[in-house]
């Protein structure tokens, strides 16, 4: 058994100001899931994510708090805590936070993420 607290979950900045942290992963740092990531973001007020798609992923996204909007695909739609919007294989996606808090969220990827599959 696996207990991790998400409270004490650090955020690391990436070079578009979104924070993220891999919770469950890859490596044994990260919990080491053979067949599943999950992730938590965070976007500042006014900001987003980079858009892009996955080829061999496809990723769940539970909003945790913060009003946002999601564009995947051909679809956009206004996401707030509670909500759940997932994306398929090659369903470009991006994330805007539209309110007045950050938007946080927990992504679950399967198979397990790995920086290869990220195309913009």
């Amino acid at each position: 058994m696996r207990h991790i607290n998400l409270k004490s979950c650090s955020l690391k900045e990436s070079p578009s100001g979104e924070k993220f942290q891999v919770v469950v992963g890859r490596h044994e740092n990260h919990g080491a899931a053979k067949n599943h990531t999950i992730a938590i973001v965070e976007i500042g007020v006014g900001g987003s994510s980079d858009a892009h798609f996955h080829k061999e992923r496809e990723e769940s996204y539970y909003v945790i708090s913060g009003n946002g909007l999601a564009k995947i695909g051909e679809h956009q739609k206004n996401i707030q805590a509670g909500d759940l919007v997932c994306a398929n294989p090659l369903d470009l996606h991006q994330f805007f936070n539209t309110g007045l808090e950050p938007l946080r969220y927990m992504v679950i990827t399967a198979p397990s993420w790995i920086p290869e599959d990220s195309w913009s």
